[in-house]
C-alpha cells in the first residue's frame, strides 16, 4: 500500500471521527494528529508531519541505544577497537584518501569486532564481512587458495568502492548503512514505497537492520571518545606490506627472514594454503615492522 493511499485512508478515518460516528472509539485518535488534520489543507502537510514524527521516534531510539552502550557495553567497544589497533590506521587513512567519513571505520566494530580472520555461518568473511560474490564483484580474489576478504587493506579498498556505490544510489548515509546490512535491492524497494529517508522506512525493514543502523549511530560517539582516550588513532601499525607475486611458501619466507613461521602465517590469513599462488597476480604480504625492505629484496630479487 502506497504512503499516499495510507494518508487518504487516515484522513477519511479522521473525518468519520469528526462526524461522531458511533462505531469509532474517540480515544483511538491522537489529539495531536487531529489538530494537524484540522489545521492543514494538503496531504503534503500531513506527510511532512508524519515524517517529522518518524524522525523523533528515531532520535528516541538512538538516545536509548547510546545509554545502553555507555552503561553496559563500553568495555566491549573498547575491546573491539583494541582488536583493530593495527588495522584502524590503514582503514582511516584509506577512508580519508577516498573522501569518505572516517566514522565508517567503525562498521567493522559491529561486523567483525575487528577480528580479521572471522567467517560467518552465512559465508561472510573479514573485517568488513563481505560475501564471496560481492567481494569478487568488487575485484577481490576469493577461491580455494586465496581469500582477499581476509586481507585488511584490499578488503577495505573493496568496502570503500561498495560504500561509494551505495551512497551514489541513496545519497544518505543511514540508508547506506541499512543497505550494507540488508542488501541494496531491499532498501531500494522500501524507499520507492515509503520515502527517501531511513526514518521513513525504518519500521518496514527487518528488525536486524533497524537495530544495525541505530547501533552504529550510537557506537560512533562512544568509539570516537575511546579512540581519543586510548590514542588508538595515533597507533603505528606493527607490520609492513610488501607487494609480491607468487610461487612462495610462507614457511620458506619466514625462514629467509629469520621469523617464526607461525608469526608470518598469522599475519597472512588470506593465503589459505599458507603459500602465495604462482598465478601472475600481485598480492599483499604482511610482515612485522622493520622486515619490509628485507622481504622485498628477497622476494622481488632486488640487488
Amino acid at each position: 500500500m502506497s504512503k499516499l493511499l495510507k494518508l487518504v485512508i487516515f484522513l477519511v478515518t479522521t473525518l468519520i471521527y469528526n462526524s461522531n460516528a458511533e462505531f469509532l472509539n474517540q480515544g483511538e485518535v491522537s489529539e495531536n494528529v487531529e489538530v494537524v488534520v484540522k489545521n492543514n489543507k494538503s496531504l503534503k502537510d500531513l506527510e511532512n508531519f508524519l515524517s517529522k514524527t518518524d524522525e523523533v521516534t528515531l532520535e528516541v531510539k538512538l538516545k536509548e541505544e547510546k545509554e545502553i552502550i555507555l552503561k553496559s557495553k563500553k568495555r566491549e567497544i573498547e575491546k573491539y577497537l583494541e582488536n583493530g589497533k593495527n588495522i584502524l590506521p590503514f582503514v582511516v587513512k584509506i577512508l580519508i584518501e577516498h573522501n569518505l567519513p572516517k566514522e565508517l571505520a567503525f562498521i567493522p566494530v559491529i561486523e567483525s569486532h575487528y577480528i580479521n580472520g572471522l567467517k560467518s555461518p552465512k559465508g561472510a568473511a573479514g573485517i568488513w564481512q563481505l560475501m564471496p560474490t560481492t567481494a569478487r564483484n568488487l575485484g577481490l580474489v576469493v577461491n580455494n587458495k586465496v581469500d582477499e576478504r581476509l586481507d585488511p587493506v584490499k578488503s577495505t579498498l573493496a568496502a570503500v568502492k561498495y560504500l561509494k556505490n551505495l551512497y551514489n544510489t541513496f545519497g544518505d548515509w543511514k540508508l547506506v548503512l541499512a543497505s550494507y546490512n540488508a542488501g541494496h535491492n531491499k532498501v531500494v524497494v522500501k524507499t520507492s514505497y515509503h520515502g527517501n529517508s531511513f526514518a521513513s522506512i525504518r519500521k518496514y525493514l527487518p528488525k536486524q537492520t533497524q537495530d544495525y543502523v541505530i547501533k552504529f549511530l550510537a557506537i560512533v560517539e562512544v568509539a570516537k571518545s575511546i579512540m581519543e582516550e586510548k590514542k588508538l588513532h595515533k597507533t603505528e601499525p606493527s607490520y609492513e606490506i610488501v607487494k609480491v607475486k607468487g610461487g612462495y611458501k610462507l614457511d620458506k619466507i619466514a625462514l629467509s627472514l629469520y621469523l617464526p613461521k607461525e608469526k608470518l602465517i598469522s599475519l597472512n590469513p588470506h593465503f589459505l594454503k599458507k603459500e602465495i599462488p604462482d598465478d601472475g597476480k600481485e598480492y599483499n604480504l604482511y610482515v612485522p615492522q622493520g622486515y619490509g625492505r628485507l622481504a622485498d629484496a628477497i622476494l622481488n630479487n632486488e640487488s
